[in-house]
């Protein structure tokens, strides 16, 4: 955007024009200070939802919730004459599709904020604490609960955590250490990348082993904590000495605010991006051997100082989580996990000793 420079989306049409009514949407979540990335998945999202009802034939405000159950199950399938008889032939898996909902019902949230019609007829009105829209699906089914969302069933699965060898050979794979930095930091902190791409100067406190992450307004980029979240992390001595090195043996005399910038290729000095990061985790990949992202170094993190009696408040302090059942999501135990907690505080004992 010209005037601001604040990154943003649009849509464009069958027609090559661009489609004004997901302009406005995008343009409004833009303006609340959504994330680029938010408002990006919001765009191809909604987007995809155009193409349907280029196909299909209806007016935008004039779909019905049968339309939108027809989106769900159009979306999901490999080709327009195909049936999607099981998850692994379904073109996108069903968490993906219900994310696509929620975009296309936020869009018409908007618009019926705004009293379009069709708005009024998908979104109800409904008094909470707050007094909010919710949409129209909430409730619709009378043997369904008010409150839930008609979506597709989806297949609970947990986000794989890397063990701490496969941690190290990431890091070990960097040849740069801008870039070691980057993949240590982020496996020793839990921070999320988008934390880590807007950390300034000013943020690491190397006298103290601790780094302060500061929601800014009016981020550069994609550089921006997510949520608002702010949080004074510790990190361990050899971490700062990473940086340290990293200062003076690549950063050297360039003037830049950011942490994570631009050292070989590109702007020289601009904030590191998402896309360069994915570009890393590409190469990064190939080297170690076996598939990751940098997501999941913030699970991995939370998982290993759970198993190792970290407290949930404490982790979710580290994570600038404002909930422990948040925290919670991230630590992903398993059976073993389970049995050795419970037969340390002999809960299993209890039992198995009236069995003897």
């Amino acid at each position: 955007m010209p005037s601001s420079g604040v990154e943003s989306w649009t849509v464009v049409g069958p027609d090559g024009r661009v489609v004004e009514v997901i302009d406005e949407f995008l343009g409004w979540l833009t303006g609340i200070e959504r994330s680029p990335n938010t408002v990006e998945a919001y765009a191809r999202d909604v987007a995809l939802f155009w193409s349907f009802l280029d196909v299909r034939g209806p007016v935008w405000d004039r779909v019905s919730v049968v339309e939108l159950g027809e989106f769900a199950a159009w979306a999901r399938r490999p080709a327009e004459n195909v049936l999607v008889l099981s998850e692994q032939a379904a073109k996108r898996s069903a968490s993906t599709v219900n994310r696509m909902l929620a975009a296309v019902m936020s869009f018409y949230e908007f618009h019926g904020r705004r009293g379009n019609e069709l708005a009024r007829d998908l979104v109800v009105r409904t008094r909470s604490g707050r007094g909010v829209f919710k949409p129209f699906l909430h409730g619709i089914a009378r043997d369904r609960p008010r409150g839930r969302p008609v979506r597709l069933p989806e297949r609970q699965r947990l986000p794989r955590t890397l063990s701490l060898e496969q941690v190290a050979a990431v890091i070990d794979c960097q040849q740069r250490l801008r870039d070691r930095f980057l993949f240590a930091l982020l496996a020793s902190t839990g921070m999320r990348v988008g934390q880590a791409l807007g950390l300034r100067h000013e943020d690491i406190v190397s006298w103290e082993r601790r780094i302060e992450i500061v929601p800014r307004e009016g981020a550069s980029g994609r550089a921006r904590s997510k949520g608002g979240a702010r949080g004074s992390v510790p990190v361990p001595g050899e971490l700062v000495r990473l940086w340290s090195d990293y200062m003076h043996e690549e950063y050297g005399a360039l003037e830049s605010d950011f942490v994570f910038v631009n050292l070989w290729k590109g702007e020289i000095g601009r904030p590191l991006s998402y896309s360069s990061v994915n570009e890393l985790v590409r190469r990064t990949r190939e080297l170690a051997g076996f598939h990751f992202t940098v997501h999941q170094l913030r699970h991995t993190f939370a998982t290993l100082a759970y198993r190792d009696g970290v407290a949930l408040e404490v982790i979710g302090a580290v994570l600038t989580h404002s909930s422990t059942s948040s925290t919670l999501i991230y630590t992903h135990l398993t059976a073993e996990d389970l049995r050795r907690v419970l037969a340390d505080r002999g809960v299993l004992d209890r039992v198995a000793d009236l069995l003897i």
